[in-house]
């Protein structure tokens, strides 16, 4: 299916009604984190770029100020830390990108900005080459996009037109099309057991190792940067041919239901018998894990290759979301961007704006009013964050806490671009 989305202005799909809603919620999340002050600092960062957000679709309001002293904040935190921590989550990368976000077409923090990508520039180059020379059965954490080379690419990609920062991408390229090769008939981007984390859900589902197919720590992280990336006009070589044959492999290997296509967590690797792999159910349809991020990636790769197959796969795979009933999907229980709504939000938007289709409008305006109703007005931030036990906790960050919640909530309403979502690899 064709994109629609190219030179058409960012637009509120919501009723009216709904939309202001939407962003009187948003701003009662956003006084509520800056009333936390700058207590949490790990989590500065993001509500630097909610508050960014906000000044946007709300310029009369006090917004800039507090968002510029959160990333003040922020960019202390980082210097207090190990710089070598490279991810777009809890890395580097994290704090650059707010600063990217928030520098206005460039007119500021391009001190701080010069300082971080040079520090950012020198290990992902590294990292590149080290993923290019040996791309087969890395960790999770190498290569995806909450700490690996997909994230860092994500970022690298927002400032392609700095010179160290293009070079560096280009080496975060060239590891990305390495794993995404082949060898003796095993795709490279496999991670054996013995690289997983012991006793973690993931480990205990796939003892004789697994090919991760989550949006967050599986091969569609990388496709995502890939093609975001020759969309972009930066291709390495064999770049068009790691994107066919990752979106080919996720094409072949769902997990379809009754309404239509679906992914599960992962593809066990072969066991030490050479037996067939146990056949996975599909997972739950969030952004982490699940059909709605594989669905993006797919998108992505559609339009970066002009394949009108993957474009196709990836929207029958979101309207399959929705014809689902609520609790098939599974995510209810989390507001957050990660594994929660908002995250599902987030993504029907960009379908939304990319093919113009009345059926990804119509599910933002119900999974806004979700969003709404999930509201907890006694909880600090109004909308907690859940573990993997279930456990309820405050969070104030982007990724699973309120600030994320926020911002897709904003994105819904106001014809504010909402650029922030680079971060999560969907535009």
């Amino acid at each position: 299916m064709e994109s629609h989305a190219a030179g058409r202005a960012w637009r509120s799909v919501l009723p009216a009604d709904l939309a202001a809603s939407a962003i009187a919620m948003s701003t009662e999340v956003g006084e509520r984190l800056c009333a936390a002050e700058l207590a949490v600092p790990p989590h500065n960062a993001g509500r630097a770029v909610l508050f960014g957000q906000l000044d946007c679709s709300l310029p009369e309001q006090d917004w800039a100020r507090r968002s510029h002293s959160h990333l003040t904040a922020a960019a202390r935190t980082v210097e207090q830390t190990e710089r070598g921590v490279l991810g777009l989550f809890g890395g580097l990368c994290e704090m650059a990108f707010a600063a990217h976000a928030l520098s206005r077409d460039g007119t500021r923090y391009q001190r701080l900005l010069t300082g971080l990508d040079g520090a950012i520039a020198t290990s992902a180059a590294a990292l590149g080459r080290t993923v290019a020379r040996a791309p087969a059965g890395l960790p999770f954490a190498a290569f995806d996009a909450i700490s690996g080379l997909a994230g860092i690419g994500a970022y690298l990609l927002c400032r392609k037109d700095e010179p160290q920062a293009e070079a560096a991408l280009r080496h975060v390229l060239t590891g990305l099309v390495g794993l995404c090769g082949e060898s003796e008939g095993l795709p490279n981007w496999h991670t054996p057991a013995s690289v997983m984390i012991p006793n973690t859900p993931m480990s205990r589902s796939y003892p004789t190792g697994v090919l991760n197919c989550g949006l967050a720590h599986g091969v569609p992280g990388p496709l995502a940067v890939l093609a975001l990336a020759e969309m972009s006009g930066i291709s390495v070589p064999g770049q068009r041919a790691a994107i066919e044959r990752a979106a080919r492999w996720l094409a072949a290997h769902r997990s379809d239901d009754e309404w239509g296509p679906n992914w599960p967590t992962g593809i066990p690797m072969p066991d030490a018998t050479g037996a067939p792999p146990r056949a996975y159910g599909p997972t739950h349809n969030a952004w982490c894990y699940g059909s709605p991020g594989v669905a993006r990636a797919l998108w992505l790769a559609g339009t970066a290759l002009a394949d009108p197959e993957l474009g196709a796969l990836a929207v029958d795979s979101m309207t399959a979301v929705f014809r689902r009933p609520a609790d098939v999907r599974r995510i209810d229980a989390s507001p957050g961007l990660c594994h929660g709504v908002a995250g599902l939000l987030q993504i029907t938007l960009r379908f939304a704006h990319d093919t113009g289709e009345a059926v990804f409008a119509a599910a933002a305006a119900t999974l806004t009013s979700q969003l709404l109703a999930m509201f907890q007005p006694h909880r600090r931030f109004g909308y907690p964050a859940l573990t993997e036990n279930g456990t309820a906790t405050d969070d104030p960050g982007l990724l699973d806490g309120a600030a994320g919640v926020a911002l897709a909530l904003l994105a819904a309403a106001t014809d504010a671009p909402p650029e922030w979502d680079r971060t999560l690899l969907l535009a």
